[in-house]
């Protein structure tokens, strides 16, 4: 460990007692005997140092490879969180002091407070990243929360996104309209790219849903879910597009986030309603 990294392990600590945090997460990168620079793959190290009683700290740790070395700092942060909840090394509720290694792509050599809440709580429990980047979802969800809150054209909107393996989600879905996404290569219609931020909310006054793969490619836009919705239970009040959500979450791997004309969005999961925000 060089002098930068131990100051700021000491000074994670230091804070972490200070702000009485019930858990310190260290980010490492592995240099190891046959580390190659033309990799696509690194590895880290992740350390998680439970509070055991005052000042004292039980450790954990594993390492893992990472790939897509593009996503933001926080998106990175929110995946290993995600795993530590998990994993049980982190609570709902805990305050989590963060030590970031500067050699992790894109992320910042530094210390970052987090309070673990709710939704981030419900999101690792449920699993709702297991199978989708964490990025992916954050990135519809952020859209969804502007939706409601904006409208389109001063008015209220009613749309659902569909994120799951590309093959298996299509079987279930047909086109309402022509695809206003075909001819675009995969990295140009990112989910998580914020530039096309306004052209996905123009596009949610289509009739229809958006479905995009696991890795926030957008396959479409104006499609019909065409999934059997005849064991779908879900409570009383709820209309054909929850419906259809629930079947094709069912049916497949996917997740589902409906927005409803009442400015709420509830997330779907394995035919069910799991999380309303």
């Amino acid at each position: 460990m060089n002098n930068i990294q131990k100051s700021i392990g000491l000074a994670a600590a230091k804070i972490a007692e200070d702000i009485d945090a019930d858990c310190i997460v260290s980010v490492e990168r592995v240099i190891s005997e046959k580390y190659n620079i033309d990799d696509p793959e690194i590895e880290v190290k992740v350390s998680f140092f439970r509070k055991f009683k005052k000042a004292v700290f039980r450790k954990t740790e594993y390492t893992k490879k990472l790939r897509d070395l593009d996503q933001e700092t926080v998106a990175l942060l929110k995946e290993f969180l995600m795993e530590g909840v998990n994993k049980d090394y982190i609570k709902k509720g805990d305050r989590v002091v963060c030590v970031l290694d500067e050699a992790i792509g894109s992320i910042l050599n530094g210390l970052l407070i987090i309070d673990v809440d709710k939704l981030f709580f419900d999101m690792s429990t449920h699993k709702i990243t297991q199978n989708v980047t964490p990025g992916v979802i954050e990135s519809v969800l952020s859209i969804s929360k502007e939706l409601c809150q904006e409208g389109r054209e001063g008015k209220k909107i009613g749309t659902t996104f569909i994120i799951g393996r590309r093959d298996d989600v299509v079987k279930h879905t047909r086109q309402l309209i022509i695809n206003p996404f075909t001819g675009y290569a995969d990295d140009e219609r990112s989910i998580m790219d914020p530039g096309l931020r306004e052209t996905i909310k123009e596009f949610s006054q289509l009739d229809g849903a958006f479905v995009i793969d696991n890795d926030g490619t957008i396959i479409t836009a104006g499609a019909y879910i065409t999934a059997n919705t005849d064991n779908i239970e879900i409570p009383n009040g709820f209309g054909t597009r929850h419906r259809s959500a629930a079947a094709i979450t069912k049916e497949t791997d996917a997740i589902a986030v409906v927005i409803s004309e009442s400015n709420s969005i509830r997330v779907l999961k394995d035919g069910k309603i799991i999380m309303r925000i």
